[in-house]
């Protein structure tokens, strides 16, 4: 009788092991993660071991990085992978300890003065005061060892500056004495009241924490520009400065942020989805001849060569010297031309012809056949003039940079807001020379509106009312938070609203049964006129697709579901009628001095909220009052909503 087999131990991952495409999300450098016994702070780019990676070929985003970061001689490459040949050395990505204080697990009570109850006390411990075995025990007073917990609060500016709370001078500064008592951090209840958390020396000098959120006080001081990712002992060699409400410079002051806490990181990532190649565009022939071009320094050897090289000369037929060297200059990144908004060159695609343009190969990076109902409902043709069941796409994503506290805003064609006014991403490297990057295949599909009938709609007194009070908001409170002025965001506009909203809608109804989970379906909104003075020149779309470095995004589901679009359209219309929320999601107003949500109309968890890895805006700028017609309307009011201005 044969002997039983033996069960195979299930490979477990390593302790640390991410995937590459969570890299440019969640653990970058800069990102505070969590371990087993300590807390580590992932490296910058000087940490990373650039052998396990690949370069990333997408012009188009290589000329956006080099413009949003000022570095012409940038790459784009892949995140580093793990191998046998980096596992000796403790993996591909550099991690260093963060932060230096920890806490001892002794729990004692001690009591506060004025209050009978007494607190659970844990000794707070820098990594000098006698840690053993790298920081993870403390000998306490009988030389016994104690397992140490990283201390969960430090401090952080919003430019992404880190450092460790100095806590005796929290504690001290403020009475003017110095200290060099052991410390306590005593929590009352669960320890999410930071009213109940206190900082307490030994002799009994104590200072709530709480006292961290009063700004005005200055109690962490000013931010001194220190980036523990880039090394220890690392600083930004600029001053650390910001604007206030005034509009006036002054130094930044320091905030208390968790380290766990979803804003404590925050990425700010370049997107394009790749276009078709033109084999005839300058740029592309002048990156086929990139090693033909690297010897010439000037127009005049320029001149030379397209006479005396006959590889060039073929190559660049009709082109003049100049010409060719300013193609030059952009390829290595040492030309200071404007970067086109990536969203219009991918629109100029998605509504022109696909002759020439959709390749059906297996190694093509693009494949889309439009797609028409066989026999469509009145309003399906009013409201949609094409639809692409786009088989075959490929989006590139690269890390230009993060922030804490609030995120990076960009603008509504996809690139960077560059203003002084606004919080600054912090460096990724010393010496910046290249950028992760990750590409992802899969499948989508895309939808372009009637520009005529969007117009109409928009010009309707109904939507021109609903919107003002949008603007009033966006203007009070929704610009002034972020330091932005009208120019350098002007409002997205009603049609940006209802394409949004109406997007999120569509990815909830068609996640049911297109065979992928709405978290995994993004979504590209196409609503930025590129020339209002001229009416129905405007084109107007959503990009709903899948993409995964893996299996996932060529399933082929949502083309599939593409198919049956007009029916998934008329489902999100009745969506927006009703939410488990109403009436008070209905009545919602921008402008509630309460309810704080200046770019949310009719928009809550229980209708319009998705997943922020699907949502192109953080889940900003949607109100479902634009979509379809809400309960709390009165037939004698008049309605905005498109859904009512497409039926007869």
């Amino acid at each position: 009788m044969p002997a039983p087999r033996s069960r195979s131990r299930r490979n477990i991952p390593p302790i640390g092991e991410a995937r590459q495409s969570q890299v440019l999300q969640l653990y970058g450098p800069g990102a505070m993660v969590d371990l087993p016994g300590y807390a580590v702070v992932i490296g910058g780019l000087d940490y990373w071991n650039t052998k396990g990676s690949d370069p990333v070929d997408e012009l188009r985003l290589l000329q956006l990085v080099r413009a949003a970061t000022g570095v012409g001689h940038v790459e784009l490459r892949t995140p580093p992978r793990a191998g046998e040949s980096f596992s000796k050395a403790g993996g591909s990505i550099k991690a260093l300890r963060f932060p230096q204080w920890s806490l001892a697990q002794i729990v004692s009570e001690r009591f506060i003065e004025g209050n009978p109850r007494p607190f659970r006390a844990r000794p707070l411990v820098h990594y000098r005061d006698g840690c053993v075995d790298d920081w993870k025990w403390f000998k306490d007073d009988a030389g016994s060892k104690v397992p140490l917990v990283p201390i969960r609060f430090v401090m952080a500016c919003p430019h992404g500056h880190l450092s460790d709370i100095p806590w005796r001078d929290f504690c001290f500064r403020e009475l003017n004495c110095s200290n060099r008592e052991r410390l306590y951090l005593l929590e009352a209840g669960t320890g999410n009241d930071f009213t109940q958390i206190y900082v307490q020396s030994e002799s009994g000098v104590h200072r709530k924490l709480a006292d961290a959120y009063v700004t005005e006080l200055n109690p962490l001081f000013f931010c001194q520009g220190r980036t523990p990712w880039l090394g220890p002992g690392s600083r930004d060699p600029e001053p650390c400065r910001s604007i206030n409400s005034q509009g006036k410079e002054e130094k930044t002051k320091n905030r208390l942020l968790v380290r766990s806490a979803t804003n404590a990181y925050y990425t700010e990532t370049l997107s394009v989805i790749s276009l078709p190649d033109d084999r005839n565009s300058l740029a592309k022939r002048v990156a086929e001849q990139v090693d033909n071009l690297k010897l010439f320094t000037s127009e005049d050897q320029i001149g030379v060569a397209l006479v005396a090289f006959p590889a060039v000369k073929a190559a660049f037929e009709g082109v003049s010297a100049a010409d060719l060297w300013a193609a030059i200059q952009a390829h290595r990144g040492q030309a200071s031309c404007p970067a086109a908004e990536p969203k219009d060159e991918e629109l100029a695609v998605l509504t022109g012809p696909m002759e020439g343009v959709s390749d059906p190969s297996e190694d093509s990076l693009f494949h889309a056949d439009p797609w028409q109902p066989s026999a469509a409902p009145d309003w399906y043709r009013k409201a949609i003039r094409r639809v692409l069941l786009i088989k075959r796409l490929r989006e590139v994503q690269a890390l230009v940079g993060f922030t804490r506290f609030t995120p990076r805003t960009s603008s509504l064609g996809g690139l960077p807001i560059q203003t002084a006014k606004a919080n600054r991403r912090a460096a990724l490297a010393s010496n910046l020379s290249w950028v992760p990057a990750s590409e992802n295949k899969g499948e989508g599909l895309f939808l372009e509106f009637d520009p005529a009938t969007i117009e109409a709609w928009i010009a309707s007194a109904p939507v021109q009312q609903r919107c003002s009070q949008f603007i009033a908001a966006f203007e009070h409170d929704w610009l002034q938070s972020r330091g932005l002025t009208t120019t350098d965001f002007p409002f997205p506009g009603p049609a940006y609203l209802l394409l949004h909203s109406l997007s999120h809608l569509l990815i909830t109804e068609m996640a049911l049964d297109c065979g992928y989970g709405a978290s995994s379906i993004r979504e590209r909104i196409y609503a930025r006129p590129l020339d209002p003075t001229q009416q129905g020149s405007n084109r107007y779309g959503i990009l709903l697709f899948t993409s995964s470095s893996g299996s996932e995004g060529t399933l082929g589901g949502l083309v599939e579901a593409g198919r049956r679009l007009d029916r998934y359209l008329e489902k999100a219309f009745e969506r927006a009628l009703l939410c488990s929320n109403d009436p008070f999601c209905a009545e919602h107003d921008p402008n509630h001095a309460f309810d704080i949500r200046p770019t949310h109309g009719a928009a809550c968890h229980g209708c319009e909220l998705i997943a922020e890895t699907s949502c192109e805006r953080r889940n900003e700028f949607l109100d479902r009052a634009l979509v379809s017609r809400t309960v709390t309307h009165h037939s004698d009011e008049p309605d905005p909503s498109f859904w009512s201005w497409l039926q007869p």
